[in-house]
């Protein structure tokens, strides 16, 4: 018993074992699978986080390049200032100071200007007027680069240019549309990365800067008062417009430091990323593997009491069988307390000790019946031999009292031979030897052979069959079964009774039926005419031919044969004995009595 839990805990164990593992794994891949898909979904998020910030950072500085050139279009100014020179270099200056008033406003005579147009000339005298590009330096910034092209060929640059310019060429700017900016990248001689913008933007402001022998402007009359009303004012025709080139740059280091610094914070955005991963997994597999520990650990010391709780009952049942022995088969143990599932074995193991112990009863009433009917010829054999010794005797009396000593050895040599045919049956040794025989030839031969007997007791007997019926049987079985049959009959058959031997073919089988007119068998009796040592007459003394084994031994022999006995009996009236076998056509092979012989000669 303690094997038997020890396997089952066992198998039990290592199935848990295989389950937990299993499960284990298929989590941990499942939810590694997740934080991979979810680790890439926040690296794809980051990418992008960081790319946003790197364009970001891009973008900042251009759009603070364009707000310092949209600054400088705005600031910047040309410069009309008169120098010390000949009369020709003062000509333009004379020539705009009188076609400009001093608020900007054009008031030259008409060969300056043609309605609301400038004429070529009058943008001729406006250009030659012009000095130099005006810019207030103060209000850029100092650590930006910026230089200034007009289209009529001045250039200003900041002093953070030094000795340094930006290549100007009129022909390309030239094909810019106005307001439009662009943005390249360059590098300084000193090797500083900078990033330019382009910006074309007009520029209508001119200032005016006395030189030392300029005579300043005399305020003029107010025109006199018209005497009509004036319906439409007088056209007021602005000084022509110049375009600015304008090119601002500024070194990116401070934009490269910054995109680094996002790089660098993204790179370790990433190893962050990657660590928190491994260490919820690396948390993942402790957990796993504490709570499969415990369940195992849990189940085993669970799984050994239940085991126990659930054996317990089959404990119970062992020790009560324990307690039976070959002077008590009574199983000590009740039935109710026991689980539903045990019952069955229960009363299985009830029914086989019942049939113990009637098998130890009849084999204790066999040893006595042996004694018993191997005591009478002894007793008679010893009898006689004591007769015989004690005087001398003729010849003659010799010879009678040899002969009752021959008529005891034979009853007892029947006796043995009966027993020894039962011991070979139960030892499943004796073999059957078919071979085809005709039943209603053999029934005839049964018949002769008992038929003098029959005639001695004033008994006829009677055989019926139509014809033939092949069978492959034993012979010599075959034989013994219906010759023991017709003695039966003839034993205990009336004075001038009958006794009808019947051969038949019924439903696939043969059948032999030994019909008698005799006393007829109870209804107990029948139980257990089939007993050895058993008699329904237990008045009537044994021959050597009725010992009470000869239905047994008809019996063995119908069983191993593969047929059936049964009978028919009224007290009074008689008795049908009825022996069915299976029909086989050709030879089948000998075989044995028993599960597990062969089946040879």
């Amino acid at each position: 018993m303690r094997s038997i839990r020890l396997s089952l805990v066992g198998s039990f164990l290592l199935l848990l074992a295989l389950a937990l593992g299993a499960v284990s794994l298929l989590v941990y891949r499942i939810t590694k699978q997740t934080l991979r898909e979810k680790q890439d979904i926040a690296k794809e998020l980051l990418v992008a986080q960081a790319d946003h910030k790197r364009k970001e950072e891009s973008a900042n500085l251009d759009n603070e390049l364009l707000t310092e050139a949209i600054g400088l279009a705005s600031q910047a100014r040309f410069q009309f200032e008169r120098q010390r020179g000949s009369a020709q270099d003062y000509l333009p200056f004379a020539l705009l100071t009188a076609a400009l008033a001093p608020n900007g406003h054009v008031t030259a005579p008409m060969w300056v200007c043609e309605g609301n147009h400038h004429t070529k000339l009058g943008e001729l005298v406006l250009r030659m007027a012009v000095n130099r590009i005006k810019f207030d330096e103060s209000t850029a910034s100092k650590n930006k680069y910026f230089q200034i092209n007009s289209e009529w060929g001045h250039e200003w640059r900041s002093r953070s240019m030094g000795d340094i310019f930006f290549v100007f060429d009129p022909v390309v700017e030239q094909r810019m549309q106005l307001y439009a900016f662009s943005y390249d990248d360059t590098q300084l001689p000193s090797g500083v990365a900078l990033r330019r913008i382009s910006f074309k933007a007009p520029v209508a402001r001119f200032q005016f800067l006395p030189g030392e022998n300029r005579p300043r402007p005399q305020p003029r009359d107010p025109p006199p008062a018209p005497r009509t009303p004036v319906t439409q004012p007088k056209p007021i025709i602005e000084p022509p417009v110049a375009i600015f080139f304008i090119q601002a740059a500024s070194a990116t280091a401070d934009r490269d430091m910054a995109i680094a610094n996002i790089n660098a914070a993204h790179e370790g955005d990433l190893v962050n990323l990657e660590n928190e991963s491994d260490i919820a997994l690396a948390d993942l597999r402790n957990r796993l593997l504490f709570i499969s520990l415990s369940t195992f650990v849990l189940t085993v010391l669970g799984g050994f009491w239940l085991v126990r709780m659930g054996l317990y009952p089959l404990n119970q049942l062992s020790e009560a069988v324990s307690q039976v022995s070959e002077k008590d088969f009574r199983l000590p143990m009740d039935e109710k307390r026991l689980p539903s599932e045990l019952r069955p074995i229960v009363e299985r193991l009830t029914q086989t000790f019942e049939q113990l112990q009637r098998a130890f009863s009849r084999e204790k009433q066999s040893a006595a019946d042996i004694s018993h009917e191997l005591r009478t010829p002894l007793a008679a054999l010893l009898t006689t031999l004591d007769l015989a010794l004690r005087k001398p005797r003729s010849a003659e009396e010799y010879r009678e009292l040899l002969q009752d000593c021959k008529v005891s050895g034979q009853h007892m040599n029947q006796l043995v031979e009966r027993l020894l045919t039962l011991a070979r049956l139960d030892a499943g040794v004796d073999l059957v030897r078919p071979s085809e025989l005709d039943a209603s030839g053999l029934a005839d031969q049964c018949a002769s052979l008992v038929r003098p007997l029959a005639e001695a007791r004033g008994v006829s007997l009677r055989v019926h069959h139509d014809k033939p019926v092949w069978i492959a049987a034993d012979p010599n079985k075959l034989r013994e079964v219906v010759t023991n049959l017709l003695h039966n009959a003839i034993e205990y058959n009336r004075p001038n009774g009958s006794i009808d031997l019947k051969v038949s073919r019924k439903n696939g089988h043969l059948e032999f039926e030994v019909e008698d007119s005799g006393i007829g068998i109870n209804s107990e009796a029948r139980t257990h005419i089939f007993e050895r040592f058993y008699r329904a007459d237990p008045s009537r003394c044994a021959d050597g031919l009725h010992a009470g084994l000869g239905l047994s031994i008809v019996k063995g022999y119908v069983d191993l044969m593969g047929g059936t006995i049964s009978v028919d009996s009224t007290v009074g009236v008689g008795s049908a004995f009825r022996v069915q076998l299976p029909i086989r056509t050709g030879r089948d092979g000998p075989r044995r009595s028993s599960l597990g012989t062969e089946n040879g000669p």
